[in-house]
């Protein structure tokens, strides 16, 4: 993998090759860094995992790039620095550029994403009671796996897109069906993000096992302590064996992260924003 800066405004095509670029890698409050939102880019293809209430404001400012050049998206749960710049997103592609915007949705989030979450900010217009298909155009997706754990499969030209459950925010019965949906992405089975989840190392060496292929991690870290058992905690992804940690960099961390040496702890670094991370 080679690091390449930001200069000038995000390109949204490149060589063909996998390139990843997070808009930001911090987590719900932070204040900097902004949020944990990730583009990818490969071929003449691109495709925003999460926008959160940050991410338009991130894109135009710091990176000279409106978010109405973002086509496509796949968002991984409602949490609002994940999907809090939806609607504006949506708006924008509604009345500004005249087009839906292509999204890869699991069946079981569509109708929760709709109805608790952007349905009351944007069902109304002058043209009547809208729908998600007013503003949105659904990408075909499959399920591929039930057990242990939900998987998704989709993919957007040479893209492949595989979204797998994961356990974000669970119910004090411990249930993933009584609890918020969350999915992580797994890409070109090479590289697997985490999205927000708690520490689970079991789902982590299934996939592992399951997809060989993989070469990189990056994942949601809790640097702080005080979300753990929402999000993976720093001191519970340090259990895990070297060949794991070494491969993994983290994101959705807070300023405390000054506080701690990845490095020193094994693992491949943290996630930087505003850096295309050439696969």
């Amino acid at each position: 993998m080679t690091i390449k800066k930001f200069q000038n405004t995000i390109k949204l095509t490149n060589d063909g090759k996998l390139s990843l670029f997070f808009v930001g890698t911090g987590s719900a409050f932070t204040k900097t860094n902004y949020q944990n939102n990730l583009l990818l880019i490969k071929g003449d293809k691109h495709i925003l995992i999460d926008c959160g209430t940050l991410c338009p404001y991130a894109l135009e400012t710091t990176y000279n790039t409106k978010i109405t050049k973002i086509r496509n998206v796949i968002l991984t749960h409602p949490h609002a620095d994940h999907i809090g710049g939806v609607e504006e997103m949506v708006l924008l592609g509604k009345y500004v550029t005249k087009e839906p915007i292509n999204i890869i949705i699991p069946k079981p989030f569509k109708k929760k994403l709709w109805n608790e979450s952007l349905r009351g900010g944007i069902q109304f217009s002058e043209e009547g009671v809208m729908k998600f298909e007013d503003y949105f155009k659904e990408l075909p997706n499959k399920k591929i796996q039930s057990k242990p754990f939900d998987i998704f499969h989709a993919s957007l030209g040479t893209l492949d897109l595989k979204l797998f459950r994961t356990r974000h925010v669970t119910t004090r019965f411990n249930s993933l069906r009584n609890s918020q949906v969350s999915y992580g992405v797994l890409i070109d089975e090479r590289v697997l993000f985490t999205a927000d989840t708690q520490f689970n190392e079991p789902q982590l060496r299934f996939l592992l096992n399951k997809y060989k292929t993989i070469e990189y991690i990056f994942h949601d870290c809790d640097v702080s302590g005080y979300s753990a058992g929402v999000h993976a905690s720093y001191d519970q992804l340090c259990s895990l064996p070297p060949e794991i940690r070494s491969k993994t960099y983290l994101c959705h961390y807070n300023e405390a992260v000054n506080e701690i040496d990845a490095l020193v702890d094994g693992f491949a670094g943290l996630a930087k924003p505003g850096v295309y991370y050439n696969i």
